[in-house]
Parts: structure tokens; sequence; C-alpha cells
């Protein structure tokens, strides 16, 4: 079993594997006891006794005992003092400041062990690889002007067909199984995530090709994905590839030899050639990755391990590199295209791939166990609008509603949240209220705003390389963009000086200018903006930045990654003023995500209208019904 707690005043969920047979929860100062078979586990929050409760595991699986002076629930019910209730996955307990959900425990390494021999495939492809690169002289011909032609690449196709053809002819039989076997999970993922978008005419005919090029693959993807039940609709994304990662492994081995050896030598020829290609013209055994819309990252630690997000958890995923100078060779192909470079004199850089995704890599001698690659993927035919993160639960349709109100009405707008939590995502979408007339000025570190359907000036900034010793700041970009006459400036992610150029901006006749900044409340994010604004201008006095954050910030949008994985928008503020008393920036909700212990919560009106409410509404009694219907 094993419980995910998480705490009212902190972000994150810690995942604890409970398999002692007694297993004690309480504070720091509870007694600690080490006698084998017990396990004790700080729950951090200062309403919680020395000894809150004791799990117990017993021949009917766990049970749950009530100790402390606080009470704790299970499930919305308090429990009696040494009253023994029975705990089963999908229960909740509950203790003042902490939630703890109780799930099955899960088989980590389950997607990895799918292919327990896959250093021999990956031995064999590399063998074919390097025979292909001395022959054809590859690493002179890569920097030929005849590289490109397609005249060349058919004749490394050609030798490239020949050395499969040889190798398989001399490959043990399960071998080829096993390359077979990596064509059909990865043809059952491709097939799985098109469901998550619909597919338009390149789609169908892309579809269409594959399958006369590939019919015996398909043949026997589509067997499997019988076998394993697949439903293959958008609803059921999630469940199909959990059917494939649990149960295809031993599908496989009982359907594989419906097929004769010539269409094991065929699926595997292919395959094959298809690996190699993307090692040789694209980036290896992340290209495929690239090309599923259901990844949002992809993490690299090193040339032999890939970890990907997949519904906003974070998984390994079962192939890799072959060597660390396959992978040098695909960070190197990535900074090309991007016109950037990587050396071991400049050993950690940023880069931005033809769709979109923003990349970082890092090399040794930085990288102390080998080349880290990041690549945070954006835009492609998986784009989140507005409707689709509705449709996603990241906010309620009021709030899209009220987002788009506010916009239309130029109000400054901070997105706010942690890395990865969807701010970006969130930015491009607001973009789309902005009307087509208004001319925008885009300002970012790395490219990965796309405001489509405006009229909009990309800006990008520059550090210093091997090639130019002078540096472009965001915060000089921000200052040239006041004098390329923008009706509004949006900043991909305000993290330093530049916030007071921003600030000033948005309260200089650029009204409706939005920006993204990290923090985990709307809070917490007036104080951030302080303490950017002083990275710059130090000699400010703190109530003089706070009064022009109150004069220049109208919303604040909150997001956060939920414990299930899913990004919400989890609360809508506006900006009001300085409190009297405590001197701070008052930030008054308008709409919250409603969390009940645990659960991802709804979102909800607090109650609390917004002063500029007139604002936002057509003049007249039906646009006043109008703007309050987005509070219904």
């Amino acid at each position: 079993m094993e419980l995910k707690i998480s705490y009212d005043d902190r972000p994150g969920v810690e995942r604890i594997a409970v398999s002692a047979p007694e297993t004690h929860f309480g504070s720091a100062d509870g007694p600690a006891d080490a006698r084998p078979g017990r396990q004790t586990i700080v729950l951090k929050s200062n309403l919680v006794s020395p000894l809150q409760f004791v799990l117990r595991k017993g021949t009917g699986g766990f049970e749950v005992l009530h100790y402390g002076r606080n009470p704790t629930r299970l499930n919305d019910r308090p429990l009696r003092a040494g009253v023994a209730e029975r705990v089963a996955p999908g229960m909740q307990l509950w203790v003042p400041g902490v939630t703890i959900e109780v799930v099955e425990e899960e088989k980590v390494a389950e997607t990895v062990t799918l292919f327990p021999d896959q250093e021999r495939v990956m031995a064999f492809q590399t063998e074919i690889h390097e025979k292909l690169l001395e022959d054809t002289q590859y690493d002179r011909l890569v920097k030929s002007s005849d590289f490109g032609r397609d005249e060349t690449r058919q004749r490394i196709r050609e030798r490239l067909d020949i050395f499969i053809g040889a190798a398989l002819a001399n490959a043990p039989p399960d071998l080829i199984l096993l390359v077979v076997k990596n064509a059909a999970y990865r043809w059952l993922a491709r097939r799985i995530a098109r469901t998550t978008r619909r597919a338009g005419p390149a789609d169908v005919a892309s579809v269409s090709r594959e399958e006369s090029d590939h019919r015996r693959l398909f043949e026997l993807g589509r067997a499997l994905a019988t076998g394993l039940g697949l439903k293959l609709t958008f609803e059921t994304t999630r469940s199909d590839f959990r059917e494939l990662d649990t149960r295809f492994a031993a599908l496989f081995q009982a359907r594989h030899a419906i097929f004769t050896a010539n269409d094991r030598l065929e699926i595997a020829h292919n395959h094959l050639r298809s690996n190699i290609e993307d090692i040789m013209y694209r980036w290896g055994p992340i290209s495929e990755l690239m090309d599923l819309d259901i990844i949002s990252e992809i993490m690299v630690t090193r040339f032999d391990e890939i970890y990907v997000e997949k519904f906003g958890l974070l998984e390994r995923y079962p192939f890799a590199f072959a060597n660390e100078r396959q992978l040098m060779k695909v960070i190197e192909r990535i900074a090309a295209d991007s016109h950037r470079s990587i050396n071991e004199s400049q050993a950690m850089a940023d880069f931005r791939m033809p769709d979109g995704s923003r990349v970082n890599a890092v090399i040794p001698p930085l990288a102390v166990k080998g080349s880290c690659l990041t690549i945070r993927k954006f835009g492609g035919k998986s784009r989140m609008d507005m409707r689709k993160l509705v449709g996603a639960g990241a906010l309620s349709e009021p709030m899209r509603a009220f987002l788009e109100a506010c916009v239309k009405a130029r109000k400054n707008i901070v997105v706010s949240g942690g890395t990865g939590s969807g701010k970006t995502t969130l930015l491009n979408g607001l973009s789309s209220f902005i009307p087509a007339g208004e001319r925008v000025v885009a300002v970012e570190d790395t490219s990965e705003l796309q405001l489509d359907g405006i009229h909009v000036v990309y800006l990008q900034s520059r550090p210093k390389t091997a090639e130019s010793d002078t540096s472009v700041t965001i915060r000089d970009l921000v200052r040239n963009a006041l004098r390329m006459r923008p009706d509004r400036i949006v900043v991909g992610e305000c993290r330093g000086e530049e916030a007071i150029d921003m600030l000033q901006a948005m309260n200089t006749g650029h009204a409706g200018s939005m920006t993204t900044a990290h923090a985990n409340t709307p809070q917490d994010m007036m104080t951030r903006l302080e303490v950017m604004v002083l990275q710059g201008q130090a000699s400010l006095p703190v109530m003089a930045i706070r009064q022009q954050i109150v004069a220049a910030v109208d919303m604040v949008v909150q997001l956060n990654r939920l414990p299930s994985g899913r990004r919400a928008v989890t609360e809508i503020s506006e900006v009001i003023g300085i409190d009297p008393d405590t001197q701070m920036v008052i930030v008054e909700p308008i709409y919250r995500l409603a969390v009940n212990r645990g659960a991802d919560g709804e979102h909800a009106f607090t109650g609390y209208l917004p002063s500029f409410i007139a604002e936002i509404a057509p003049v007249g009694t039906d646009g006043a019904a109008e703007a309050l219907d987005m509070f219904a």
C-alpha cells in the first residue's frame, strides 16, 4: 500500500510506501521507535500530536487506530480513540493541516522491464549503424554540400538496407523477435496518442501511407490492440496507456506466433531502418517522443536513461540512446538548428526547436555523469487553447469568460505558478483574446510564446557566447519595446531586474500587458515582484515599489500542479491596494479552486466582485447581467 501525503501550507506531494506490520504517524517530537517491524512517519504540521494514529497490517489488510489529541478522520468520519477501522486504497485520512490519500502501490519499474533484453537490441542496432557510418564516411559527408540532397540520402538508405538485411540473416530468432516487440509497442503507443487530437487530412494521408508501407506491422498492431481491449478514444487515452504498459508483454508473448518468420523479418527491417535514420537525421530515440502529443516533457538524464512527463506524471521511457556519442550528436544537431553552439567551454545552453519547444542541454564537464537534455514541448497539433483548457479542467467556463473580458478591457495580468504548472500555455491562451487591431511586442529569454492571429513582434534575449562578448538582456528588450509603438507588451517570464521596466510599462500607457513569474500564491507573487524590482533598483523605498505594483498590476492568475498531475488555475485574484496596518499589498481572490482534502476539487466563485466590473461589461442592463453571469 502507498500513501500520498499533502500539506495545506506547502506545495507538492510525498509518496510513502507502507509495508511494515505497524507504522506510527505523529509529530517530530513523538517517540522514536526502532523496534523491528515498526516504522515511524513524521507529519510536518504543528497541529499533529506526538502520536496521532497508527496503521497496522493484519490478515485482512490494514487498519487505523487514532490516539491524538486533535481529530483523525477517515473519509470525513471522525475516528474514536483506540477503535480500529479498516483502511483500503481509495480512502482518505485527514488530520489538521495534512491530507493522506491511500492508493495502490505503484510498480515504478514496470514499463522499464517491458524490455528486459533491450541491451541486446541496442547493441545489434549500433553494430549496423557503425558499419554504415564507416562505409559512407558519414562524418565527412555530413559536412559537405551533398549531404542534404535526396540522391545522397537515397544512396545511404540503399546501403543501410544491405547492412540490415545481412545482419538479420545472421541474427538468432529470439533477437529478431525482440526487435519486433519494440516495433509493436511503439506502433501501439503512437496509435493511442493520436486520439488526443482530431486528425486532419494530412494525418489521414500519413496513416494511409504508413499502413501501405508497413502492412505487417499494422496487422500485428491491430491484433494486439484488439487483444488489449483498447478503446482508442480521447476519453480512454489514459486507461489505454495503462493497459498497454501493464499487459503488453504477456499478450505479445501469447500472440506473436501468428506471424511467419518472413513477416517478422519485414517488421524488424523497417523498424531498424527507421531507428537508424532517426539517429542520423533527427533526434534518435526521442524523435518519436517529439511526435507524441501526449508527452509534455522529455528528460534525458544520461544516454541510457530517459524520463517523460505523461498526463502530468513522470515515468521511465523503456528506450534510450546506445551510447554517449549518439546523445552528443543529437544535442549538437539541435544546437545547430537553433544557430547556437555548445562545447566544453560553454557547456550549458538553451535552444528552441522548430516547433517552439524549449531545450536545455548540459554537457561534461558540468554534467558529471554524462550529457543531460531537457525538452519542454510547446506548439504542435496538441497546443491548448482556452476552450481545451476548460475541457481539461484547468479552469471553468465562467473563469474563461471572465479572463476574456479582462483581456479585452485591457487589464494588466500576471500569470503566477511553479515550474511546469502551465504558465506559458495559459499566457498563449489569453493572447487569443487580444483584439486583432492592436500591436503586441513579445519579449522572451527563449522563444516559447505563439501569439497567433494578432499583430505581434517577437524579441529574444541573447546571452554572451564564444562568438559574441556582448549580451542583450530581457531588461534591454523591454526598454527597446517601449520605442516600438506597442499597444501591449507581453514578457514571457519576469525573473529579475526587468520587473521594474515591466511595471512602468504597465503603468505608462501600455494597459493590457501580461507576463508570467514564479510564485506559489498570489500573495507570494507580490513579494517576488518587490524582490525582483530591488534587483534592478536597490535604492527604491519598499513602499514606493508596493505603490508601483498596486498601480500597475490589476490581476494575478495563479496556477499549480495538483497531486494527480493535473495543471489547474487555483486562484484568480485582484490587486486592490495596500493594507494600512500591515503595509502589505492586498490581493483579493475572485475565483478559487476548492480542494476537498486531497482531491483535485472544483472551481468556485468566492463572492468577491472585482472593482472594475463595470469596465468588463457592455453598457446597459443586459450587459451588466451578462457580466454577473460570470460569477454565478
